[in-house]
């Protein structure tokens, strides 16, 4: 990201990079010209909150005009899993639709294709977004990167409540805004094959980070082809079940904070 004059920018590196590295000139600028930059800084601001409600307002229009899920998907299928934690979650054509919340408003949508293709809404602001699966009075919160992910864990482990995060990046933004009470885990992906070919593992490290932030436990499968629990559940067969329950209460902890 360039600053508009030249003056400052930004950049990140997101296979390597945790934060956002900056650099600056020591060119001088003049007053007139900080002044013509302060202004066109602020109308491209303007601009881009004009067009982010706007995306926004069209989004809410869109999703209500889709019909609710309430039957088979291919997605979800090919997953090995069922409807259950599927609440609140619509259909685009073939498409599944999975609305994105923050501070309880949509703030944008999820589509993912029969396929598993997944794209998000053109214009819409996607950080700190999040999909809840509820349950009342569950017993531990437990936070996901991906929607299938999230329905696993929610049908597998019966006193769970799920937040879905989207992605690993996505997942600190939530932590970091997030407050619960009670047992939490973060069921992170393991992108072991990342670590193997690159020597970092963003799915882990940030999962143990985003624990950190909302004081709570870590889990993630090993020892498996794929990554996340979904793919546990399944190339676990029969004793997937009871394995993914027992190993992501025993990364759960109580919340102090």
């Amino acid at each position: 990201m360039l600053w508009v004059g030249g003056q400052r920018g930004y950049f990140k590196n997101f296979a390597t990079d945790d934060d956002y590295c900056e650099w600056r000139s020591d060119r001088p600028v003049s007053i007139a010209d900080q002044r013509a930059m302060d202004e066109r800084i602020k109308r491209l601001r303007d601009q881009e909150c004009a067009a982010r409600a706007q995306a926004i307002s069209a989004a809410r229009a869109h999703w209500e005009s889709l019909p609710i899920l309430t039957d088979w998907h291919a997605y979800i299928e090919r997953k090995g899993l069922t409807l259950q934690g599927c609440k609140g979650v619509r259909l685009d054509g073939d498409d599944l639709v999975i609305p994105m919340y923050r501070g309880g408003a949509l703030v944008s949508l999820q589509n993912i294709s029969m396929g598993g293709e997944k794209l998000y809404r053109k214009g819409c602001p996607t950080r700190c977004a999040s999909f809840v699966m509820s349950r009342a009075k569950s017993a531990v919160t437990c936070f996901v990167e991906g929607f299938a992910t999230g329905l696993a864990v929610f049908q597998i482990v019966p006193n769970s409540s799920v937040v879905v995060c989207f992605d690993a990046q996505n997942l600190l933004a939530v932590a970091k805004e997030t407050k619960i009470r009670g047992m939490g885990v973060v069921c992170a992906d393991n992108d072991w094959e990342t670590q193997h070919d690159k020597g970092i593992n963003k799915g882990v490290e940030n999962g143990r980070k985003a624990a950190e932030m909302i004081g709570c436990g870590v889990s993630f499968p090993e020892g498996i082809k794929g990554t996340d629990w979904a793919d546990a559940l399944q190339e676990w067969g029969d004793r997937g079940p009871a394995k993914v329950r027992m190993q992501i209460m025993k990364g759960a902890k109580l919340v102090m904070k």
